[in-house]
């Protein structure tokens, strides 16, 4: 996974800087900012990182129902969560990873976490009147 801001080595605990390939362009003396909208969208990492977004809006009432801070931070938790998940995969499959890396994502992530209030709102699964007494009725047609 690659960003601008900086880009993590593999199995080493250092962030090297930008390349200067791959900083904004500057049109006119102003720099261009990147956006999730400009990243290719074929990667698995913008998919699993659009894949967490969907599903912490979700847990969270849904994207409607959400501010725009609230979404900005929802957005910061799932890049936290696809870098946590790249770093445990790559843990799994052998690879030496910072344990204080892991350690400090995981926190960051459970931070935004608070700071936006996310806990599970439940859905209503109780069954509608006709539903429950059609299941009542089927029940006592097959016991008796």
């Amino acid at each position: 996974m690659s960003n601008n801001s900086c880009q993590m080595r593999a199995n080493t605990d250092q962030l090297e800087p930008p390349n200067v390939a791959d900083t904004p362009q500057k049109s006119a003396g102003k720099a261009r900012l990147l956006s999730l909208a400009d990243i290719d969208r074929r990667t698995a990492a913008y998919r699993k990182t659009c894949e967490l977004i969907s599903s912490i809006e979700a847990d969270a009432g849904g994207h409607e129902r959400l501010t725009t801070a609230e979404r900005q931070i929802i957005q910061r938790a799932a890049m936290t969560g696809a870098m946590i998940e790249d770093l445990e995969a790559r843990w799994l499959a052998g690879e030496a990873i910072d344990p204080a890396l892991y350690a400090t994502l995981g926190n960051a992530q459970r931070r935004l976490f608070e700071t936006v209030g996310l806990r599970r709102v439940p859905r209503n699964v109780t069954p509608n009147l006709s539903d429950y007494l059609n299941e009542k009725t089927v029940e006592a047609e097959a016991a008796g």
